[in-house]
């Protein structure tokens, strides 16, 4: 058997050393310390804080060369640590190894400071994070990096509003934590202003105020006459931004109104903005004049409306157009004198009042005269007197003797205009008479007038002388009677008148025996008084003749024929045809002086007839006397005519009528004669209009005989005009058309297309005079018109009248435009809406005016953006159609940058990327390696700007990534973006040939 000896020679040991597992210990991590040392070691020994590890979380290795530390506490695992290693002869100890653990950081706080800065204060924003190592510190603005320390400061403008982002990191932990602050900067305030809904507030409409401003502004404020808005017929917007007053009155809306904006640090109001309501007319009122007034007068008519804006007015004078003012003048005539109408009109709120006066010109009334009943006043009769005047007269008044007249025998007529004396007496009612006329304004007094009253003869009485006497002697006749004015006298011998003076002389012969008869006459009382005395004187017979009862033998009347003789006659013979007289139609006399024949027919024996004359001495005989039968006129003819005729003939009127002695005639037109013979002649006017009479009178008869015949003359027609109810004619309205012509006129008729009117809508008045059409349509109505008059012998028709209807705007129509356009563009904006007359234009953006024309052109910028509304108006019908476009202009899009969540992207964690871009933004696309983004652990927020990535991997999700903007007009890209993605493990440390290896991976 062999037999070894083994011998252990040992060194002293070197001094060990730590190495750690990671550059780093970092909390909640694992870390581990190992003993470095050379030699011959048999042990490894550790001592935390002097004392041997103990504790769960400790953990050697199974050479205890290793201790691991599992999940480090920053408090907990300071140490220090030593590591000790032996053998049988020699230990040694590592120096002391403190723990520096890094941790944090905790959580990032930014130093209280507000959220909100006026422009210009001095902002310091500081940022801070619990963190081993210190933490570093990144601050990023709206995603845009604007700091690396962990304060710093700014001067506040509005582009420093947004989003402040500090981002605290450890690099030694990975750690990174981030505090958000949002901070709004606010510029002062402009000055709002207000705008209205309407260009007019007009009563009892809605009415809105709406506080236009730019800027930050937080709230909206109103006050009315310095007060804040109240009452239930004001409201205000959700927002406050508009003031809305339903049913505007005149009193109590004016304001003045005033809007204020604010925000926290600054504020501003309007101008004060007046209520200018319009209202009315609310009363035409035609100020305070006369009704009445003399020629020559200055008339001045006013016309007042309460009314803003002020009332348009119009007169008119018997329906005619006299004025457009609101006051005017006229020198007063008779023509001026009719219907004045007042029109006051408010084109801005559609109303329309009227008032009248009716005016009465007076011309000053001309000198009376006083025409009588008759020519004389005669006693015991009734006369009067009538107040003959012309002109326009009010009132009557009489003056006898100066004073009214009162009395029994005393009337006067209800217009006072005749004055009655009943039974006038001659020593009562001599007068003077006086009547005077008068109006308002001028009055007149007749001449005086003394009445003569007529009276008698009371008594005729003849001087007293004998009865008989011889011939040769001189004998003087004499009559007398009171009478006023003197009687008239007529002496008749034997029914023969011999003298027409009151007295008168004869030398007696056989001519003046008989009977002589004084008549006392006063033609004007129509009174006769008469005295008789008979006279005898003898002589030798003389021939006889025979006498006629009347001058003219007339038909149907009694003729008698007397023996008319002078001298001592006893008895009278009377002889027809030589023989005496008989038949039951002829009588004589008891004398046998007088034949009378009954009821002559001109027929009847025409004679000879003779007398004879005896005395015991001496007979005589008459000449033969032949009857001449007057008779008719019988039947008056006018010759057949027409009774119509045109102006200008030559028409002949001639009257006929069977007569003897051929009759008398007399023409009488409308009662005033014209002419005096059978037949006269015209030329045809208008003067000869009327009612012809032709009399023919007998004066031998006493018969008269009328015809008549009714003439009617026309003249030619002149042209009718059409006369319109209103200036005018608006659709749905009723409308009236009036043929207006001068002539005799005797119908109406109504042409409507060449055709008579027919149709429920459409109306004439009785005379035809007047075409009514209701509720007037655009389409149906036009026409054209022609009215026509006529008459039985001429007829004119008036110019065709076109009937132009006022109707719309129907609808107001802003023509295709499209609704976006980028800025630089030359946008032109046109309305259009049916109407007549063509309407006027209004174009307002955002409620502001803007263009009075129907098409207007801009250049697109971004402060032209917002609504724009076409007004449509048409002052005729008074209505108003509003059409909307909202208009969006977009400037080109910037470029966007993208942002990440961390500042490294590492393997197995979640990472951000989003595209931070400014501008009008409508959408967000994201592209990863130019395709869209797909796959479970890719996410995008709802509005697709923030992409996440879930669970990084360093081979799948480098990119590049590129994020894409765009409004309808524009878009861009960013820079493509790679992701470099780092990977994070707990790797081990091992002793391999004194070289120790630390593994990673890294891109």
């Amino acid at each position: 058997h062999s037999h070894f000896l083994s011998i252990l020679c040992t060194a002293p040991l070197s001094k060990p050393t730590i190495l750690t597992s990671n550059n780093t210990a970092v909390e909640t991590k694992d870390f581990s310390l190992t003993c470095n040392a050379t030699g011959q070691i048999h042990a490894y020994k550790w001592f935390i804080n002097g004392v041997a590890p103990a504790g769960r979380r400790i953990q050697l290795s199974p050479d205890r060369r290793t201790l691991t530390l599992q999940s480090l506490k920053r408090r907990v695992n300071k140490g220090p640590c030593v590591c000790e290693i032996e053998n049988p002869f020699y230990r040694n100890r590592s120096d002391p190894f403190t723990l520096d653990v890094a941790y944090g950081p905790d959580i990032a706080t930014i130093v209280h400071s507000p959220d909100e800065y006026p422009t210009g204060a001095n902002i310091t924003l500081s940022c801070v994070a619990d963190s081993n190592p210190a933490a570093q510190f990144t601050w990023l603005h709206n995603g845009q990096s604007v700091s690396n320390s962990a304060t710093f400061s700014i001067i506040a403008s509005l582009s420093d509003a947004g989003t402040y982002t500090c981002t605290a990191s450890n690099s030694f932990t990975g750690l990174t934590r981030t505090a958000t602050k949002n901070i709004i900067i606010y510029a002062p305030l402009s000055k709002p202003t207000i705008l209205t809904s309407n260009n007019t507030e007009v009563e009892t409409k809605d009415f809105s105020l709406t506080c236009y401003a730019t800027g930050q502004i937080h709230a909206y404020k109103w006050f009315i006459n310095g007060v804040a808005p109240a009452g239930r017929r004001i409201q205000l917007s959700p927002d406050r931004r508009t003031l809305t007053l339903r049913s505007l009155t005149r009193s109590f809306n004016k304001g003045p109104y005033v809007c204020e904006i604010e925000n926290p640090f600054y504020h501003n109001r309007s101008d004060p903005f007046t209520l200018d309501v319009a209202y009315g007319p609310d009363i035409a009122t035609i100020v305070h004049s006369a009704d009445e007034y003399p020629t020559a007068a200055n008339i001045t008519l006013s016309c007042v409306a309460d009314s803003n804006p002020a009332a348009q007015f119009t007169w008119l004078h018997n329906g005619q157009p006299v004025s457009n003012s609101a006051t005017f003048s006229i020198i007063a005539s008779l023509s001026d004198a009719g219907t004045y109408t007042c029109t006051a009109s408010n084109s801005f709120t559609g109303l329309t009042c009227t008032a009248t006066k009716n005016i009465i010109i007076y011309a000053p009334v001309s000198k009376p005269t006083i025409v009588t009943s008759n020519i004389t006043a005669v006693e015991t009769k009734d006369f009067s007197l009538t107040c003959q005047a012309t002109g326009q007269i009010h009132a009557y008044q009489w003056f006898i003797n100066g004073v009214a007249p009162a009395g029994s025998r005393i009337q006067l007529s209800p217009d006072k205009r005749t004055l009655t004396l009943s039974r006038l007496t001659r020593r009562d009612n001599k007068g003077p008479y006086e009547c005077e006329i008068r109006n308002p304004f001028s009055s007149n007094r007749s001449d005086p007038f003394t009445l003569d009253v007529a009276y008698g003869p009371d008594i005729a009485t003849i001087d007293h002388i004998s009865d008989q006497f011889a011939t040769g002697i001189n004998v003087t006749l004499s009559c007398v009677a009171d009478s006023n004015p003197p009687a008239q006298f007529t002496w008749l011998q034997n029914g023969q008148s011999v003298s027409n003076s009151a007295s008168f002389s004869i030398i007696t012969s056989l001519n003046h025996i008989g009977n002589y008869t004084c008549i006392a006459t006063n033609s004007f009382t129509g009174l006769t008084r008469t005295a008789n005395k008979t006279l005898m004187i003898y002589a030798p017979l003389s021939k006889p003749t025979i006498v006629t009862s009347n001058i003219t033998a007339v038909e149907t009347k009694d003729f008698s024929l007397t023996c008319q003789a002078t001298g001592q006659i006893h008895t009278y013979q009377l002889f027809i045809n030589g023989v005496a007289p008989a038949g039951s139609r002829i009588q004589l006399s008891p004398d046998k002086r007088t034949l009378t024949l009954s009821r002559l027919t001109r027929r009847d024996t025409k004679g000879p007839y003779e007398c004879e004359i005896r005395n015991p001495f001496y007979s005589n005989r008459s000449d033969p006397f032949t009857l001449d039968v007057a008779y008719g006129p019988d039947i008056a003819t006018i010759d057949r005519i027409s009774d119509q005729f045109s102006t200008g003939n030559n028409v002949t009127l001639s009257c006929v009528a069977d007569s003897n002695p051929p009759a008398q005639f007399t023409w009488l037109q409308n009662g005033q004669s014209v002419s005096n013979s059978a037949s006269f002649s015209i030329i045809t006017s208008l003067n000869h209009i009327g009612n012809y009479t032709c009399i023919a009178t007998n004066s031998f008869t006493g018969l008269t005989r009328t015809a008549n015949k009714t003439l009617m003359i026309y003249a030619p027609l002149s042209k009718p005009t059409i006369v319109t109810s209103n200036i005018t004619a608006v659709e749905t309205k009723d409308f009236s058309m009036t043929c207006q012509a001068t002539g005799q006129i005797h119908a109406y008729r109504w042409f409507i297309n060449g055709v008579a009117p027919a149709g429920s809508r459409i109306q004439l008045s009785p005379d035809k005079k007047i075409l009514t059409i209701p509720n007037l349509t655009r389409r149906d109505n036009k026409g054209p018109y022609v009215c026509e008059i006529e008459n039985p012998l001429f007829s004119n028709r008036s110019d065709p009248f076109t009937l132009d209807v006022a109707y719309g705007p129907d609808i107001a129509m802003i023509v295709r435009t499209q609704d976006v356009y980028p800025t630089g563009a030359n946008i032109t904006l046109s309305c259009s809406a049916i109407s007549n007359p063509p309407v006027q234009f209004t174009w307002l953006q955002n409620g502001q005016p803007v263009s009075n024309s129907a098409t207007f052109s801009f250049i697109a910028s971004l402060n032209r953006a917002g609504t724009y509304t076409c007004i449509a108006s048409n002052s005729f019908t008074g209505l108003a159609r509003t059409a909307n476009k909202t208009l969006i202009i977009y400037a080109p899009l910037s470029k966007p940058t993208i942002l990440t969540s961390n500042r490294t992207a590492v393997e197995t964690k979640d990472f951000s990327l989003t595209c931070q871009g400014t501008g009008q933004i409508h959408a967000y696309r994201w592209f990863i390696n130019g395709l869209a983004p797909s796959g479970s652990r890719i996410q995008l927020s709802p509005d697709k700007k923030i992409l996440t990535i879930g669970n990084l991997t360093r081979r799948e999700n480098k990119g590049p990534y590129v994020c894409e903007i765009e409004n309808p007009l524009f878009r861009n890209r960013s820079d493509p973006f790679t992701l470099n993605v780092t990977c994070e493990y707990i790797c081990s440390s091992y002793m391999v040939h004194d070289y120790s290896l630390v593994v990673s991976s890294q891109r």
